[in-house]
């Protein structure tokens, strides 16, 4: 089955409720169920984003007793593409793909005539670093949500954020923490929320996606990664007060079949004018003018069971990629065609100077429920009678 993303219950609306609890301004809808409970009042908030968990995974893996499951508030979708850059960036900055232009992990830059991995900041084919400082970052700066919530009128507002040691994450506005394992991260939300201020802290841990896409979605090690992130969010929470402590999901994943050599099709690699570039499951083309019936006429050929694809107009019209005014580089990143995963198959082009790279057992990127939908999980901890009664302005 597929599913299309939906910019009123996905990523950006999580963050739009966090911002509308912060009376910070908001763009899109927010999510009645999660304002409810945040209408409570808690001191802190944390959002825990577990990358790939999507709700398939969770759920194939997870008994229904599972602390998470338990939890499990409601379905919402990803962004699209169904992947790490799009949707993280979203959650730092509460816009759409669409809005944002960081369509996913690998883009074409004309500013260096080069395919970039944006988060870090390697050439995607020699692996080489494109420059000291980020190249997409700056070509498309952002603006975060921390100095909003930070200058919340709820007052002494600090936001803070906690990665993986050497992970990109936006810092700008907050206090950014790393840890090395899981453990720690729990720990420093403790810490964190035993301080006197009222905090916002951003979690975001590169599993179970490290492990599926190592193991497949349904491995026994990605199973136990899911039961152990799972415990570890139980414990967490049963020593915590005054926190409303929400799990989600950047995407899930799905188990992949094949990956098609689009190099090795020559009726598609002919008509291409640069190699495809954006994701596997969701890869924009330039293509030669004068062949673009012909590339058509080709995808249909060799990938029409597998793959839909839309041209730039198709693209923008259907609005898959968010509402809102277009960044300048959206319209670049989403060339002249996006071909589009709704199969169990992905696309590769294997170029003479790429390093040799194994095919992933499982992937994002593409329309599937498996990748598209994830959770919305929400857990309330004890309030103390300081601010069980505690009103917002």
């Amino acid at each position: 089955m597929l599913s299309y993303p939906d910019y009123t219950r996905c990523p950006v609306n999580i963050i739009s409720s966090i911002r509308k609890y912060y009376r910070a301004p908001i763009e899109y809808p927010t999510l009645p169920k999660l304002d409810a409970h945040l209408d409570k009042f808690y001191k802190n908030v944390v959002l825990i984003v577990l990358d790939g968990m999507g709700t398939d995974m969770m759920e194939r893996n997870l008994i229904a007793s599972n602390f998470l499951r338990k939890h499990h508030m409601e379905n919402l979708t990803s962004v699209f593409p169904s992947t790490t850059v799009s949707a993280m960036t979203s959650y730092y900055t509460g816009v759409s793909p669409n809005e944002h232009g960081w369509l996913g992990w690998s883009l074409f830059f004309k500013e260096f005539c080069r395919t970039i991995d944006v988060f870090t900041n390697l050439d995607t084919y020699t692996k080489l670093p494109i420059t000291k400082a980020s190249a997409a970052e700056f070509v498309m700066p952002y603006e975060t949500i921390y100095q909003d919530i930070a200058d919340s009128i709820i007052g002494d507002v600090q936001p803070f954020t906690i990665a993986q040691t050497g992970v990109n994450i936006a810092e700008k506005g907050n206090i950014h923490k790393t840890a090395d394992k899981f453990e720690r991260v729990c720990e420093l939300i403790k810490m964190i929320c035993a301080t006197p201020q009222n905090t916002f802290t951003y979690v975001q841990w590169n599993s179970p996606d490290d492990t599926a896409h190592r193991e497949g979605c349904y491995g026994e090690k990605t199973a136990e990664k899911l039961k152990f992130l799972s415990n570890q969010i139980e414990e967490l929470c049963a020593k915590l007060t005054d926190t409303l402590v929400i799990v989600s999901a950047d995407h899930g994943l799905i188990d992949i079949s094949e990956e098609i050599k689009i190099n090795h099709i020559r009726e598609i690699s002919d008509c291409l004018v640069v190699p495809p570039f954006v994701e596997s499951r969701a890869a924009a083309c330039y293509v030669k003018y004068d062949r673009r019936t012909d590339f058509e006429r080709a995808c249909r050929s060799y990938l029409g069971n597998d793959f839909i694809v839309l041209s730039r107009n198709d693209v923008l019209a259907k609005g898959i990629l968010g509402r809102g005014e277009p960044h300048p580089k959206t319209i670049d990143f989403i060339g002249d065609y996006m071909i589009c995963a709704i199969s169990d198959k992905g696309i590769r082009y294997h170029t003479l100077n790429e390093k040799p790279k194994l095919m992933n057992k499982a992937n994002h990127g593409g329309l599937t429920d498996e990748e598209m939908i994830i959770p919305l999980i929400v857990i309330p901890t004890k309030q103390t009678k300081e601010y069980k009664q505690k009103k917002l302005i």
